[in-house]
């Protein structure tokens, strides 16, 4: 919580302890994003800490089985995904907004793309 959303939240609760206002629907809304967070961020550390000790038990027995991760072949894949996705989302701002900085919503995936794919055909 920031400390503006700290003094608007302290000040809707004087104003409701003063004036006995209904209107406390106000604080119910400040606070909603805030223990979305809260759970949000519990429900992954669970989730995380669930899948440690599912790793660790298969360890363990003796049934883990380690996979292999292909980086040249992901980068080939994301590369060529980015690179049209950036030259498309481009291309349409640059039709519809012209040149302005919202040509850097596809200028940047596009750029990343390319990069990736360098990568692919480098790591030979």
């Amino acid at each position: 919580m920031t400390p503006e959303q700290y003094e608007t939240l302290l000040q809707i609760l004087l104003e409701i302890k003063e004036n006995g206002e209904v209107g406390s629907y106000r604080v119910l809304l400040y606070l909603v994003p805030n223990i979305g967070i809260i759970f949000g961020t519990l429900l992954l550390f669970f989730l995380f800490q669930w899948w440690h000790k599912q790793k660790m038990a298969l360890i363990q027995s003796g049934q883990y089985k380690p996979w292999s991760f292909d980086i040249r072949l992901y980068s080939f894949f994301l590369g060529l995904l980015l690179t049209f996705t950036g030259f498309a989302l481009s291309f349409v701002f640059i039709l519809v907004l012209g040149k302005s900085m919202a040509m850097l919503g596809g200028l940047i995936p596009f750029a990343i793309g390319l990069g990736l794919l360098t990568f692919y055909k480098q790591s030979k």
